[in-house]
């Protein structure tokens, strides 16, 4: 089947970072490809992170659902490839029983499959996060960004409090001091007090596009969900599990 190297480059983009760089979790160790006759669908995880981009296309001539996992190595070569192919190109993929082969031209990629039960992703997505505030990318990146120049250096640790004030935003460690930092929006609902670590969060910005993004909620223990509003076409999820703070 022919996929769009430009199409293939954004699934790639936007979920590559959270492939798990734990050898032990082999089938971690890739994305998840699904392939379906009107979509492709890409979903990354490491445990602690998952991220997932499902965007529609027509596949002619191609009538099943197919399901591979594709190593992470062979995903930032097919990223160069494509890059280097140019927008209007076309990637032939095919497989057999063990291997993934990706034809650019006259260029052909060959990767072994990665075998095992990737986990069921479906599972985790939230699905009553019904405290929701929408941001500002731009926004929300750089006051992540400083604020988390004083996290812990091996945790990253940062909390957010969303009130009626708004999204406070707060760090500390013993060596360095403290940060804080307010972004002034209109949220309804009780007060909620909860930590991430800021790299992952600042994986998923430096891949989204520019625009309003939904930051959902539940309660303090459970994962939060971060959406792009801008894209409606490409339906991106990121979901972060909290930390203690």
């Amino acid at each position: 089947m022919k996929i769009p190297a430009a199409l293939l480059a954004e699934v790639i983009a936007k979920t590559t970072f959270a492939i798990s760089l734990e050898e032990s979790r082999y089938t971690l160790n890739g994305a998840l490809l699904v392939l379906k006759p009107n979509s492709i669908t890409m979903v990354a995880t490491d445990g602690h992170r998952l991220a997932m981009v499902e965007k529609d296309h027509k596949f002619e001539g191609f009538s099943t659902e197919t399901r591979v996992l594709v190593p992470k190595k062979a995903m930032t070569e097919l990223q160069r490839l494509a890059a280097e192919s140019g927008e209007e190109a076309s990637v032939e993929f095919a497989q057999d029983e063990s291997h993934l082969f990706f034809q650019f031209g006259g260029r052909l990629l060959t990767s072994r499959k990665l075998t095992g039960q990737f986990p069921n992703y479906e599972a985790v997505l939230p699905r009553d996060a019904n405290k929701t505030v929408a941001l500002d990318r731009g926004e929300l990146q750089d006051a992540l960004r400083r604020v988390s120049q004083l996290a812990d250096q091996r945790s990253h640790a940062v909390k957010f409090m969303l009130s009626k004030e708004g999204l406070e935003i707060s760090a500390s460690s013993p060596e360095y001091g403290e940060a804080k930092e307010v972004i002034e929006k209109e949220f309804k609902g009780d007060t909620i007090a909860i930590g991430f670590n800021a790299q992952y969060l600042l994986d998923f910005l430096n891949a989204a596009a520019d625009g309003p993004i939904s930051f959902e909620l539940k309660d303090e223990q459970s994962a939060g969900q971060l959406r792009p509003l801008a894209d409606e076409a490409t339906r991106y999820r990121y979901v972060v599990m909290p930390m203690r703070i």
